[in-house]
């Protein structure tokens, strides 16, 4: 399962992307108490819930496996730490107001990977019980 949220990862070619990061303030008042439905070439590949604490995500998967992680910025780097790995990306929106999260390492450093596309959408969800790890 954590293999589909790294994943994630993967869509188009980091290079490819040429749009605007998004300051820390402006991302959190997007995302903070919502979510955002990730998808690779059209594909729905899972959802993240931006936790009103300010700190937290939780992802589920198209199969409902669910996991919650922390997350930390640091000069337009958002790292995040899940049970067993830790995953970095920019959060960008497109001239075509697209949002894209191109991987990077944990310095910031672009990845030779594909990038992964999000929509915002209102408000969270929880878990079923027994899903979460």
């Amino acid at each position: 399962m954590r293999a589909l949220i790294l994943a994630g990862l993967v869509a188009l070619p980091a290079a490819a992307q040429e749009g605007k990061d998004i300051p820390r303030e402006e991302w959190m008042e997007r995302v903070l108490g919502n979510s955002i439905h990730y998808s690779i070439d059209g594909n729905y590949i899972g959802r993240e819930f931006w936790l009103p604490d300010g700190r937290s995500v939780r992802y589920q998967t198209p199969d409902g496996f669910c996991q919650d992680g922390r997350w930390t910025e640091f000069e337009g780097t958002y790292c995040f730490a899940w049970p067993g790995s830790i995953v970095c990306a920019r959060h960008v929106e497109e001239a075509d107001g697209t949002l894209s999260f191109p991987p990077v390492d944990s310095g910031g450093q672009p990845l030779d990977e594909a990038v992964q596309q999000g929509e915002i959408v209102e408000g969270g969800f929880t878990c079923e019980p027994g899903l979460t790890s």
